[in-house]
């Protein structure tokens, strides 16, 4: 691939924690704010709110049709804050990734990390594997004044940012909303462990994603 600029999700991507999210998700967040708990009813509603910021997830439950909430936005966050630290807690970061965004950096790529999560779980990860010199920019959905994935505004701005255009940037993402998100903000976009038509390309290891965006690149 031909790229300057390189961003990363966070959950599903940097660190294992998107099946985590899922989980508490059907466990808990759903069975406490949808009050029709009915399996249907929350595998459609699980599907639409995968990857996307809290405040976007209830905003996507509000507008569909078939979903009644018992909980209002305060409560719908609280769900989530509660089980934060439970997520985070044991969470893996990609084997060899500090040696790959070292790699791409050294290669004269920017490198960001963008993310639908809060900006208090991004510092997690960030301090928790000491990770806060590897990027050249952080965008969490809280820096963003406007939706989070999969509108493309964080990828938008992460661009703007590091001042390399959109057309000569990759993302790497896990879900179909992140990648709608990259894509429409014009990046290419690499699927990470998960096949999505819409994505440029799907790799499933972490040796296959260095192979590919260390590739050389073509003037």
């Amino acid at each position: 691939m031909n790229h300057e600029a390189v961003f990363f999700d966070m959950d599903g991507v940097t660190v294992d924690t998107a099946g985590v999210w899922a989980e508490v998700e059907r466990e808990h967040v759903l069975p406490n704010a949808v009050e029709d708990n009915t399996p249907e009813v929350r595998a459609e509603a699980l599907e639409a709110i995968r990857g996307q910021n809290v405040n976007d997830a209830y905003d996507t439950l509000v507008s569909m049709p078939n979903v009644s909430l018992a909980v209002d936005r305060e409560g719908f966050d609280a769900l989530y804050v509660e089980k934060g630290d439970y997520v985070y807690s044991d969470a893996r970061l990609m084997d060899g990734y500090r040696e790959l965004t070292s790699s791409l950096s050294a290669d004269g790529r920017r490198v960001g990390l963008v993310s639908a999560s809060r900006r208090e779980w991004v510092e997690i990860v960030l301090d928790r594997f000491d990770l806060h010199g590897s990027f050249d920019i952080v965008v969490s959905a809280d820096d963003v004044d406007g939706p989070s994935k999969p509108d493309p505004t964080t990828y938008e701005q992460a661009a703007a940012e590091v001042g390399v255009a959109p057309g000569r940037s990759v993302a790497v993402e896990d879900t179909a909303h992140g990648v709608e998100a990259a894509v429409g903000a014009g990046m290419r976009c690499v699927a990470y462990g998960t096949d999505i038509p819409e994505a440029d390309a799907t790799v499933s290891e972490p040796d296959e994603l260095r192979r590919m965006l260390l590739s050389p690149r073509v003037q």
